[in-house]
């Protein structure tokens, strides 16, 4: 597979009140074409971070302070906002959380999605203009828009909030991006419309040939989309491996918790993972996760442990896989967890 996005080392920082916020630090990823990458973890983590990093939206405080990221071998935070407006919409686009925030309320739906919209070359003035209508009409009906050449002519206010998020999906698309950031985009939505949905960007990834980053802290969401899985904690990528390790060899005791915190059909008691995620404005100087975890070691609490090479493309940043560290099993009641789903 040709790879379509490398991220190395990225750190950003925000100028907040009294100081610096630390969001991430030292990120790593890496995207073939075609794949689909979930970016999984709790509020905080740093998830929406990479992908505003990626596309060059970060808000005006923010600073990138270290790293570099590659789409198709381009560089693109040297080049600044030159080289990101560029390709932001025409070879990477995002699809929102919430689509109130990125659909004009005061413009027509047809109108929105036109402007992403390129003419054929040597198409000009009207004809132009028809062509994109008619792309524009298509898109919405693609995304499963009902009466798409009425709705053409819609202002945002009047469709579902699942409408909605439709329309901002034909936005995404209409300029023929080949990456598509999606972040959260089924948190507002109910279980029914966000089935839709995860079916509808399958769908559309599949007939486009579609790259995509799914931001989520649904782990449901992720076994049904994704084909690797980054987890993220305190701005750091804490494991990183196909959903299948993840999912039935899990190995950060990070992992572990989320993976246990799922509620599972008849569970009594719904696992909570203690403690607190750290203050980012005073970064811990070791590992992030070591107050919570009950697998904490000494030097856990003294030294940031390096990414250890688990499996085939398998990676965990964890003191547990030292050759010296005593040998740890996951939880028992995920196993048994794990094995059941193994067996449906």
């Amino acid at each position: 597979m040709n790879n379509i996005l490398r991220v190395k080392g990225l750190s950003v920082s925000f100028d907040v009140e009294g100081g610096k916020l630390y969001a991430l630090r030292g990120v790593d990823l890496s995207l073939n074409e075609g794949e689909t990458l979930a970016l999984v973890g709790e509020s905080g983590s740093g998830k929406s971070v990479t992908g505003k990093a990626i596309l060059g939206i970060l808000p005006k405080n923010a600073r990138i302070t270290h790293g570099r990221v590659y789409y198709r071998e381009r560089e693109l935070i040297s080049g600044g906002e030159r080289v990101m407006s560029e390709l932001r919409g025409r070879e990477i686009a995002m699809v929102p959380q919430d689509p109130n925030l990125s659909l004009d309320p005061i413009m027509r739906i047809g109108e929105q999605i036109t402007e992403g919209i390129r003419a054929p070359e040597g198409l000009t003035g009207k004809n132009a203009r028809e062509y994109k209508k008619v792309r524009a009409i298509e898109l919405l009906g693609e995304v499963g828009i009902p009466d798409p050449v009425s709705r053409y002519r819609e202002y945002p206010h009047r469709l579902s909030g699942g409408m909605r998020q439709r329309v901002a999906i034909a936005a995404a698309l209409a300029s023929s991006a080949r990456l598509l950031i999606c972040d959260e985009p089924t948190t507002a939505l109910d279980v029914t419309i966000e089935a839709q949905i995860l079916d509808l960007l399958l769908r559309v990834k599949r007939d486009h040939g579609l790259s995509m980053i799914f931001i989520t802290h649904d782990l449901g969401v992720v076994a049904r989309i994704a084909d690797k899985v980054a987890v993220m904690y305190a701005g750091e990528i804490v494991e990183y491996g196909s959903v299948e390790d993840i999912f039935y060899d899990p190995k950060h005791p990070y992992t572990w918790a989320l993976l246990s915190s799922v509620a599972t059909e008849g569970q009594e008691r719904l696992y909570r993972i203690k403690g607190q995620v750290p203050d980012m404005r005073e970064p811990p100087l070791a590992d992030a996760f070591a107050p919570r975890s009950e697998y904490a070691m000494e030097i856990d609490y003294m030294m940031s442990p390096p990414t250890f090479e688990v499996g085939d493309g398998h990676f965990v940043k964890s003191w547990l896989y030292h050759k010296s560290a005593p040998r740890v099993e996951m939880p028992e009641e995920l196993r048994r967890r794990i094995e059941r789903m193994r067996n449906e």
